[in-house]
């Protein structure tokens, strides 16, 4: 099933009244990650949602579909008399170090603080606000994370669609932690599922041009292996069995 492949994210409420992932998961083509800090807005209706259970239990997410609610990733419907709506989610925040956020560009306000102004003004340099991609707000994190042992100052960041919107998310912004809106797509859910990018490169081989005219591109690819014997067999795309070629 779809809700077995996808990892559910486990919320849980702190004494001070926070909700932090114990568990890291895939929502609404968010990833979740251990540690991260849910933020809410109790004026936002609809997107990503947290309903929290009325008696014993943990909060978890959801959404609202055809005015039932339902709970995500599974798209499980929730009962109003045992949950109800906490908010929805507006930003995640999370600690430099495992910084990493979704595709697209952001704006990203940084605010630098030491006690030494001769390093404030050297780390200035270094750490500028601006819009960046997705690659680039990583590496701003992983200088970020150091910057206490490099430059002898502590770094906040927080990114958003607009300037004005990451600023305002950085008022609220901790040392040594990265704010940003949530970009919750409600078109990703159990349903139609997700495809995570892997860590791996694209490798093309440029040695050699191909176009629709060459045979071997229409013809389908087949992998061969030498069986103990010599004789060489044709691997199964859809089985465990291999057939021997005559």
């Amino acid at each position: 099933m779809v809700t077995d492949m996808i990892r559910i994210p486990k919320l849980a409420e702190t004494a001070d009244g926070k909700l932090v992932v114990t568990h890291w998961g895939h929502v609404a083509s968010i990833l979740f990650r251990v540690g991260d800090r849910v933020i809410l807005s109790g004026l936002e209706k609809g997107g990503l949602l947290v309903m929290t259970p009325k008696g014993w239990g943990n909060p978890m997410f959801g959404r609202r579909s055809q005015g039932q609610l339902v709970a995500e990733p599974s798209g499980n419907p929730a009962n109003p008399c045992r949950w109800t709506v906490a908010g929805a989610v507006v930003a995640i925040e999370r600690d430099l170090e495992r910084g990493g956020i979704g595709p697209g560009r952001w704006f990203c306000a940084v605010r630098v603080e030491a006690m030494d102004i001769a390093s404030m003004a050297a780390a200035a340099e270094v750490f500028q606000s601006g819009w960046m991609t997705a690659a680039e707000v990583d590496a701003l994190c992983r200088k970020a994370a150091v910057a206490p042992e490099m430059h002898g100052v502590r770094v906040a960041v927080a990114c958003g669609d607009s300037q004005e919107q990451a600023e305002a998310l950085l008022e609220h912004t901790a040392q040594g932690r990265l704010r940003f809106t949530s970009r919750p797509d409600a078109t990703v859910n159990s349903d139609s599922g997700i495809v995570l990018p892997g860590p791996w490169q694209s490798v093309r081989d440029s040695a050699r041009s191909w176009d629709d005219s060459n045979e071997r591109v229409r013809k389908p690819f087949r992998r061969r292996a030498v069986a103990a014997g010599g004789s060489r067999v044709q691997l199964s795309l859809f089985g465990d069995s291999a057939n021997v070629d005559g």
